[in-house]
């Protein structure tokens, strides 16, 4: 019977031991998954300011424009738009969680910075097309411009309007997959805790 009773003890002692191994493990892990969303989360600061930083460069160099005899308004409409962009770039990037909050708090603050993210090209679309035609209306009734400098001009805009699309919808894609990236690391957090 003793020998019974050793034998149970021993096995108890292992089971806690076990368990304490599994809770060690259980705290190591999720110290990982911690520093993998702060990581995440960090990265998706850095591309969700990114657009914060072209339109800053678009405000500096829009003055520029009136040298070659764009007008004022135009000049004004382009730095209005560009502000408004960036507010709302910064409003929206405001959701993005720190991970010292609890879990709940950041999953609601990121799933809302998906959405406004998402529904945002709705606005930006259109205003791209309202600024590419304020722009080509402004050229045109220039008569004064050359139009080589004209067709030249509107061919670079062109360009960059291709590009900055390309970009901007890169950007766009990535700042959506981290966001993605950021919810499923939370949502493994919450299991796990």
């Amino acid at each position: 019977m003793e020998n019974n009773d050793n034998t149970f003890r021993e096995m108890q002692e292992q089971m806690q031991q076990l368990r304490e191994k599994l809770d060690n493990q259980k705290i190591v892990n999720e110290r990982i998954l911690k520093k993998s969303c702060s990581q995440t989360a960090s990265r998706l600061r850095f591309k969700a300011n990114l657009p914060i930083l072209f339109g800053a460069a678009a405000m500096l160099t829009a003055p520029s424009l009136l040298n070659l005899g764009i007008s004022m308004a135009f000049v004004v409409f382009t730095w209005v738009l560009m502000l408004v962009c960036i507010v709302a770039t910064i409003l929206t990037n405001k959701h993005i969680p720190q991970m010292d909050r609890n879990l709940v708090t950041a999953t609601e603050e990121l799933t809302r910075f998906k959405k406004i993210h998402a529904e945002w090209i709705k606005f930006a679309i259109p205003m791209v097309i309202v600024w590419i035609g304020f722009l080509c209306w402004d050229l045109f009734r220039n008569g004064e411009m050359d139009p080589i400098l004209r067709y030249s001009f509107l061919a670079g805009v062109g360009t960059g309007i291709i590009l900055g699309g390309i970009l901007g919808f890169k950007i766009r894609r990535d700042q959506l997959n981290a966001a993605d990236e950021l919810l499923d690391q939370i949502e493994e957090l919450r299991r796990d805790g």
